[in-house]
């Protein structure tokens, strides 16, 4: 069983949302400690809840809405880390 968390993505050095799944991809691929995932949620545990790109959790499906999730809902992506240690972008 995995949990899901319900993401927006942005750029840790220019504090910029990354506009493409395309580019999300190759920046996960390239150094994702760079990247930060933040919750989406309102209230509950997860409300400002941040994760780094490098200390994503084993088994936690990452669902992020990109460019922005509150503004600009222009594409989609499931984020997964393995127990190996590899993350996908699907």
């Amino acid at each position: 069983m995995s949990d899901w968390q319900n993401v927006g993505i942005r750029d840790n050095l220019t504090g910029r949302d990354i506009p493409t799944k395309k580019l999300l991809k190759e920046q996960i691929g390239l150094n994702p400690r760079f990247l930060t995932f933040y919750s989406t949620d309102a209230f509950g545990a997860n409300a400002a809840k941040i994760w780094f790109g490098d200390s994503l959790e084993i088994g936690v499906k990452y669902s992020v809405t990109g460019p922005n999730p509150y503004t600009s809902r222009k594409w989609y992506a499931t984020v997964e880390k393995s127990a190996n240690g590899t993350i996908t972008v699907k």
